[in-house]
């Protein structure tokens, strides 16, 4: 996650979709250290939508039990559908906030996520639990991106990536704690406590965001709303056909057709993008190597994480028969590694460039995930079976994360700074999907068998993470994408690539 150069006018295209209109200045270098409050505040946005992603895992039988009249096929939309949504509407709330402004869109944002989670933890029908939780969706798809954004010019440019740092330790930390927080809430309260805890934190956020300093874009091409509604349905229904294809069976038309659908959608959203000025998926990013490395590296490391999440749930709770707030408690030691790694990992990378760091932290993650593997199947124990597994893969999470965002971040210009933090975000919620689709569908498909489905998954978040360091060996350049150089034409920062 990066320094964020000023650049040149020419370089404007590079996210989303370019303006006619002449850049922004960029604001003013500020002398000292921001407020801690403002560094919070910008974090808490990230925090309640991230958290928000997983925090609902484990409350699900709990809900499955209230609206038992509900097929669990329809109700999983309670999970899914928030992460199709964030993923489809991500670029263009990022968009939006370039041209609106970014600390009102935040406060937009947050007063949207937080009469959502009202209307979630009051909610009488599943249908209504289901409707309010998509709204709930575009609150934090606009939040994502425009914390980032407000976030970053608090820094002066050459310590901006303990900006992103912090951001990224924020949001990973809550994406892993969601299940803990979930499992206490839902087992001594009610699993209505999961949507509502977000109410007192979400207004007074909306008062606080007032002495937030506006950050905006003059002018610019709207959004491709269509765009989002192509992505949205596309992801929604390769999600479905990922999910109800053991019970469908894999070759039965209804499991190939929405896979099939799912995937024309996909390619129309793709199409339109590379024609629309503010595209929903901005296809620019992928123009260089580092881009391709921190954009689809960051896709493809969130279809582990997020596969692993409710997989480690699953298995608790089924294999060792684990309780609700035990299991969710088991895993919080990964997203606590994640968040004490990545600084470091930001300054491993800074001293011996990123594609190391991204390739040891994929291996370190690999090197946890065996020593889950290894302790599964053993006696139900925290300390010996559980816990050196599952801290080693945080550690390599800690040190992959914000090592790809940096990249992926690498060169984009301070006035843009909300739409290309949206575009990374995207990315990772379109991994987010497919991980919980997968996970689900390797687990059905186990059966009774909560081991064997358990193995299955940690078996292909191997897969994946390995992926991702050839990945990172093919496209991340040796260098650091973090520390800005002078350029000898223009006298700017200039980052390496």
């Amino acid at each position: 996650m990066a320094d964020l150069p000023v650049t040149s006018g020419a370089s404007r295209g590079a996210v989303g979709g370019a303006s006619a209109d002449p850049p922004a200045a960029p604001p003013a270098e500020p002398s000292a250290g921001p407020p801690v409050a403002l560094v919070l505040l910008c974090c808490l946005g990230a925090f309640v939508a991230f958290l928000d992603s997983t925090i609902v895992n484990v409350a699900f039988p709990n809900i499955a039990a209230t609206f038992s009249a509900t097929d669990l096929p329809t109700l999983s939309w309670v999970l899914n559908g928030y992460n199709v949504v964030i993923a489809a509407f991500l670029m263009p709330a990022g968009r939006a906030a370039d041209r609106l402004g970014c600390r009102r869109s935040f406060a937009v944002g947050l007063t949207v996520f937080t009469l959502a989670s009202v209307v979630c933890g009051m909610a009488g029908s599943a249908a209504v639990l289901i409707a309010a939780r998509l709204v709930q969706a575009v609150g934090a798809a606009i939040l994502v991106p425009t914390s980032l954004a407000l976030l970053m010019p608090m820094f002066p440019m050459a310590r901006r990536l303990i900006a992103v740092t912090i951001w990224g330790a924020a949001a990973a930390l809550a994406a892993g704690i969601g299940p803990g927080l979930g499992g206490l809430l839902a087992e001594h309260w009610s699993w209505r406590a999961v949507f509502l805890v977000n109410v007192p934190i979400g207004a007074v956020a909306v008062w606080a965001s007032r002495r937030l300093t506006e950050q905006r874009e003059r002018g610019g091409p709207t959004p491709d709303v269509l765009g989002a509604a192509l992505l949205g349905a596309a992801l929604g229904l390769l999600a479905l056909g990922l999910v109800k294809g053991p019970d469908w069976e894999w070759t039965t038309p209804g499991t190939l057709g929405c896979l099939a659908a799912g995937a024309a959608l996909a390619l129309l959203a793709v199409l339109r993008s590379a024609r629309h000025p503010a595209p929903v998926i901005s296809l620019d990013l992928l123009r260089s190597r580092n881009a391709v490395g921190g954009n689809i590296g960051s896709m493809l490391f969130s279809v582990t994480f997020y596969a692993v999440i409710l997989n480690n749930i699953l298995f608790l709770t089924g294999h060792w028969h684990w309780s609700l707030i035990t299991a969710g408690l088991a895993t919080t030691p990964p997203p606590i590694a994640t968040a004490l790694v990545a600084r470091p990992a930001s300054r491993l990378a800074e001293r011996f460039g990123d594609r190391p760091v991204v390739i040891a932290g994929c291996l370190t993650y690999v090197t946890g995930t065996l020593l889950l593997l290894w302790g599964g199947g053993r006696s139900p124990d925290f300390l010996t079976h559980w816990l050196p597994g599952a801290a080693v893969m945080g550690v390599g999470a800690g040190l992959v994360w914000p090592v790809l965002g940096a990249v992926a971040l690498a060169g984009v210009e301070p006035a843009r700074l909300a739409t290309a933090s949206a575009a990374n975000a995207a990315f990772r919620q379109l991994g987010a999907v497919l991980g919980t689709a997968l996970a689900v569908s390797v687990v059905t498909s186990s059966g009774a068998d909560a081991l064997g489905g358990a193995r299955a998954t940690w078996y292909l978040a191997i897969g994946f993470a390995l992926a991702v360091a050839v990945l990172a060996a093919v496209t991340v350049r040796r260098g650091s994408t973090t520390r800005p150089q002078p350029s000898a034409d223009t006298g700017q920062t200039a980052v390496l690539e």
